[in-house]
């Protein structure tokens, strides 16, 4: 997975990017984050996501399954998915 950490994505195309395995710890993103293939073991804590766009990240299957290998962080709780 790819070292995003603290990269500000907020204005980028995220349409299809696989963010399997990937650190995105204080990271800005935009609302494109919905258009990513697989968010599957990734790592955002402490990132910036838009409010709105935050509950339907919350909905994805993907979010679900695993944990980041590097960090050892769960998906969904680095996102404080209800």
């Amino acid at each position: 997975g790819a070292d995003l950490r603290g990269a500000a994505l907020e204005d980028t195309s995220m349409d299809g990017a696989i963010l399997k395995d990937t650190i995105a710890s204080g990271a800005y993103f935009g609302q494109s984050l919905l258009d990513v293939q697989t968010v599957e073991n990734a790592d955002f804590t402490d990132a910036q996501i838009p409010v709105k766009t935050l509950p339907l990240l919350c909905e994805r299957e993907d979010i679900v399954k695993g944990t980041n290998p590097i960090t050892g962080v769960d998906t969904r709780d680095s996102l404080m998915c209800p």
